[in-house]
């Protein structure tokens, strides 16, 4: 087996912690683990992990995801290759190619300071640019497969790069295929997104059209409306914070539902809740209108099962925004999938609706995974 330290010109490091890598500040040790500076840097150890045939893990910022507490027996290759470039600029648009290990709320805050339209609503996701891609983040009413052009990855077999359009990426509700069929296949390098100058604000998210309501705002500016997101945000997302533990951001997907599954839905809510729920159900389809699908807030299933502020050992459901799970200071990986395993058990009998986790699962055993899997 080739030695970490000489095969490739890498400095790689054994036995290192993961924990102080995520924001759910849980998990054990690498097998090998290497900061990558440049796109060299990170085609020498895709063919490092490819030689000592173990698998290979791209963590970025570290949110969105859960490490075991045994760790990952594999490379760890942590991405520290930022940087912002122009690549196209007329009077209506604007190309950025950003590469992936930036910051992806520096990102935004770096297109607003100069007018640019169309994250302004992901502000505050924690996370680096290339994750974004991953799970197609979206928030209040904007995703980024809406300005995504194209992606430049490496395949991490051959360390051949590839370019990658956007109907190439297939990307879906929290879906891509970076988290699907080319999963431990790709290595993002850097995203291409197309803004817009001219405003097109998306206020229709009751929630952000409250805050504008309260304040008499009617036509706010991209600096007020990336304000407003920030503050809802807090409200309901705690930041991770070393001294109080952390998470992974909502660990649960939303329900996009047809209407055979809503009509399921309301009368599980009829026959186990009082009728003001089933009211409330019929409120929130009307509240959050969508093409083709209804949605509903996992949140609001989670709730009325009574389930925010449950706690197993160190984790606990979020009881401001039920979506998130929390390390209350110490908890294990094992607290965290037993919590969720609850939740979705408990959602599933009461509502009988199945739900779905966002974050990836690292290190995990397939019987672990399994096992979510049947919840």
């Amino acid at each position: 087996m080739p030695s970490p330290f000489d095969a490739t010109g890498m400095v790689m490091q054994e036995a290192e912690p993961l924990k102080p890598y995520t924001t759910f500040k849980i998990g054990g040790p690498a097998r090998y683990f290497a900061n990558a500076a440049s796109v060299e840097e990170f085609r020498e150890i895709s063919i490092f992990a490819t030689k000592i045939e173990l698998p290979l893990f791209v963590l970025g910022g570290g949110s969105n995801i859960l490490v075991s507490d045994h760790g990952y027996d594999g490379v760890v290759m942590h991405p520290a290759h930022s940087g912002i470039e122009i690549a196209h600029e007329d009077a209506e648009t604007v190309t950025l190619e950003v590469n992936a290990a930036e910051t992806w709320d520096d990102l935004v805050q770096y297109a607003m300071e100069r007018g640019w339209w169309g994250i302004e609503n992901l502000s505050h996701i924690p996370g680096q640019a290339g994750a974004a891609l991953v799970q197609n983040i979206g928030a209040y009413g904007q995703q980024v497969s809406d300005v995504v052009r194209q992606a430049r990855v490496l395949d991490i077999a051959t360390g051949t790069p590839r370019v990658l359009g956007a109907a190439e990426c297939g990307f879906g509700y929290r879906h891509s295929v970076f988290n699907s069929t080319e999963r431990g296949k790709l290595i993002i390098v850097e995203l291409t997104l197309h803004l817009a100058k001219q405003g097109n604000p998306q206020l229709d998210y009751p929630d952000v059209r409250a805050y504008f309501q309260e304040r008499g705002i009617q036509h706010p500016s991209i600096a007020e409306i990336r304000q407003a997101i920030v503050a809802i945000r807090d409200s309901k997302f705690p930041v991770p914070r070393e001294e109080r533990g952390g998470n992974a951001g909502s660990f649960f997907k939303n329900l996009n539902l047809v209407e055979s599954e809503y009509a399921s839905l309301r009368e599980m809510l009829w026959r186990n809740f009082p009728s003001q729920v089933v009211t409330r159900l019929e409120e929130i389809r009307n509240r959050f209108p969508s093409a083709g699908q209804i949605k509903i807030p996992t949140a609001f299933l989670i709730s009325i099962c009574d389930l925010k502020g449950y706690r197993i050992g160190g984790a606990q459901v979020n009881e401001i925004q039920p979506l998130v799970l929390l390390n209350q200071g110490g908890a294990t990986s094992q607290d965290v999938m037993a919590l969720a395993q609850h939740v979705r058990k408990t959602v599933r009998e009461r509502t009988g609706m199945k739900i779905s986790i966002e974050p990836e699962l690292v290190g995990f055993t397939t019987q672990e995974l399994a096992e979510m899997d049947e919840q």
